[in-house]
């Protein structure tokens, strides 16, 4: 099976994990996706799951060198797709959600575009 995104996000939190090896604890996965039986679904909804969210998130404020009054944004949610990937409806709610809250939304489609966001984001 062909799982493009899934390669994408591998390559990304690998890259990620050797460059900022610091940070890696604060660059997750939530695990939202998957299909499950279910019981499974529903345990995993009373305990938190929401559809929408984004594939990694980086708990890292925007520039976090910068004094805390200039920091812009206090986290940053990831969405990776493949070239021809689209938002689901849940998928740019949630993004709504995270920029209205103060965080930083992006999506990404190449591990080239991963790292400058994240270099541009850290640094």
């Amino acid at each position: 099976m062909n799982h493009p995104e899934s390669d994408l996000q591998k390559a990304c939190v690998k890259w990620f994990d050797l460059q900022y090896p610091q940070l890696s604890n604060l660059l997750f996965h939530p695990a939202n996706g998957g299909r499950r039986n279910a019981r499974e679904a529903a345990r995993f909804k009373a305990e938190g799951v929401r559809p929408g969210v984004a594939d990694l998130i980086l708990l890292v404020p925007y520039n976090f060198g910068l004094p805390k009054c200039q920091v812009l944004d206090y986290y940053l949610c990831i969405e990776l797709k493949s070239d021809k990937g689209r938002q689901t409806e849940y998928q740019k709610a949630f993004q709504h959600d995270v920029e209205v809250a103060g965080g930083r939304y992006v999506v990404i489609r190449s591990l080239d575009e991963f790292m400058k966001t994240i270099n541009d984001y850290l640094l």
